[in-house]
């Protein structure tokens, strides 16, 4: 998912949205938007379904109004998708998810069978990964207790 912040801040955290059979050792990454990693974390005590979250440590620090890409590894290749989600701008102060076509495709993947840069779409899909965000750098020990967090888009799929 590509995603911009209109303020400079730290990425605290990577989720995605599990559906029923989508098993194995997930891995979230963060991107710029040409394709460099910023980082790369496993996420582990996963439930069964729902929406699953890795805490990034150390925070990512972003700059405003840049794009940045969200990604998750699925093993087994099973993932959630809403097509046509990305035809109109997600916006949650002060992130927001790209429209497709404002920065390239928005609704990015890629088939493969390790973690690597997601750069096709299909059809503005959202594939449901998602960042956790805060305006300041809680540190490792405070990255669930700042209240300045703020997640991209918050409903289920």
């Amino acid at each position: 998912m590509k995603f911009r912040s209109s303020s400079a801040g730290y990425i605290t955290g990577i989720r995605f949205y599990k559906s029923a059979g989508n098993n194995g050792t997930h891995i979230g990454q963060l991107y710029t938007s040409t394709g460099t990693l910023l980082g790369s974390f496993t996420f582990t005590a996963e439930s069964l379904t729902g929406w699953q979250t890795v805490p990034v440590i150390p925070a990512i620090p972003i700059v405003a109004n840049t794009t940045y890409v969200a990604a998750y590894f699925s093993p087994n290749g099973t993932y959630t998708s809403t097509t046509n989600y990305f035809t109109t701008a997600v916006v949650n102060n002060p992130l927001t998810a790209l429209a497709d076509g404002t920065d390239g495709v928005n609704g990015v993947f890629k088939y493969t069978a390790f973690a690597a840069f997601p750069n096709t779409g299909f059809q503005k899909s959202n594939y449901w990964v998602d960042v956790v965000f805060s305006l300041n750098n809680p540190g490792a020990s405070a990255i669930h207790k700042n209240r300045s967090i703020y997640y991209q888009h918050l409903p289920r799929p």
